[in-house]
């Protein structure tokens, strides 16, 4: 298969695979209380549906090393996430919605890990630049977001649930599209005599702190992940302008990933994660103390920084530092510490502290991202294999 028609099948994949985290993040939550469960339940089950990451990337990540079947265990989550959340419209009661949406997470929390691990590895493989394929998974969360944000203006809230289980079918056909795996991929590489076993590498260096910096980062998200929705749905705003907020945001990530490969060559990776981490900080203090609705919009702009530069930063720095027999598993380690231990908690924290003090909130977001900043800053500039990965 041709560099060209592997870029067009993963970007067509990946148009279809973040529908359903478009649906979920803005309007879950709103789903959850129309069933008559509170702020402290609603930040318990939208944590809890973060913190399963811990077992199940890892377990499939390592699933998909041990059989060298990436594309098949991302089909069989899929088709797994498809079911469970097809049942979850039909529970009702705290405790069912919660075991049902555990399960669904359980299946759906591998599925964008192992794709991004195979999209990167494939395009530096293929001298395809990355950003360019992976906006298309931008703008899958983007159409999601607002087109739910469209029909929920027409629809009930309870309806949520089934426009989320048909974007999650969607998520299947979207890894029968995934393209095979590239020869260069299929290759395996021997194992260098002097290379450090995987457990030394991924637990004993620098790389699980600049893993909790990046975390730290992404977990800095929880106040808008889980309750920016019913913050602004507070402020009067619909449920169409509250799919517009999400439209900006994505948009402005959208734009940078468009020019990743100039960004990243232009700036380095390092320079780029740290840059994204200031942006956090000043997001979260700016929608701390702001209601008015231009502002609002014009500060999501900054998701193209919190979210966008931090994750392209990390997604570069994990390619430099870690070697190829471990990408999955280092994806998967991300992924379970930044969304699964910190964002879950991240979440969770969120719930009481939107009950007592509502967008002052966003200020503990904050302390998140200086504390990232803090560990990367450090880092960056002092350990020699992190340096190197930042400035190439």
């Amino acid at each position: 298969m041709t560099a060209r028609r592997f870029s067009f099948r993963f970007s067509l994949a990946y148009a279809l695979m973040m529908l359903g985290s478009g649906v979920q993040l803005p309007f879950l939550p709103l789903w959850l209380s129309a069933k008559g469960i509170d702020a402290v339940g609603i930040a318990f089950i939208v944590a809890a549906m973060m913190a399963i990451r811990v077992a199940s990337a890892p377990l499939f990540a390592w699933l998909a090393d041990h059989l060298r079947l990436r594309r098949q265990v991302i089909l069989g989550c899929a088709a797994g996430a498809f079911v469970a959340y097809s049942l979850l419209g039909v529970m009702d009661g705290f405790w069912p919605i919660t075991a049902m949406a555990l399960l669904a997470a359980f299946f759906f929390a591998p599925i964008f890990p192992l794709s991004e691990s195979y999209s990167v590895d494939a395009s530096a493989a293929l001298g395809l630049d990355y950003g360019r394929i992976r906006l298309w998974a931008s703008l899958s969360f983007l159409s999601g977001s607002l087109g739910a944000g469209i029909l929920l203006t027409h629809l009930d809230a309870l309806d949520t649930a089934w426009l989320l289980a048909g974007s999650i079918g969607l998520t299947v056909v979207s890894a029968l599209l995934l393209p095979p795996e590239p020869e260069a991929l299929k290759r395996v590489k021997p194992k260098a005599a002097s290379s450090m076993g995987a457990a030394r590498f991924l637990f004993a260096t620098s790389f699980p702190v600049f893993l909790l910096a990046a975390g730290l980062a992404q977990a800095s998200h929880g106040m808008m992940y889980s309750f920016s929705s019913m913050h602004w749905q507070s402020l009067g705003f619909s449920p169409f302008v509250i799919g517009m907020m999400w439209t900006v945001a994505v948009l402005t990530e959208v734009l940078l990933l468009a020019f990743s490969n100039r960004v990243i060559e232009q700036f380095g990776p390092g320079t780029i994660f740290l840059v994204g981490i200031a942006g956090g900080i000043l997001r979260w203090l700016l929608l701390a103390f702001v209601e008015a609705l231009p502002l609002l919009l014009l500060f999501q702009v900054l998701h193209a920084a919190s979210f966008a530069m931090t994750h392209l930063g990390t997604m570069h720095m994990i390619r430099l530092m870690v070697p190829e027999r471990l990408r999955n598993r280092a994806q998967a380690l991300h992924s379970a510490l930044s969304g699964g231990v910190l964002t879950s908690a991240s979440m969770w924290l969120s719930g009481p502290l939107f009950h007592n003090f509502g967008a002052k909130a966003y200020l503990v977001m904050c302390a998140f991202s200086v504390a990232a900043l803090l560990i990367a800053l450090p880092l960056l500039r002092v350990n020699p294999r992190v340096r190197a990965a930042a400035e190439a």
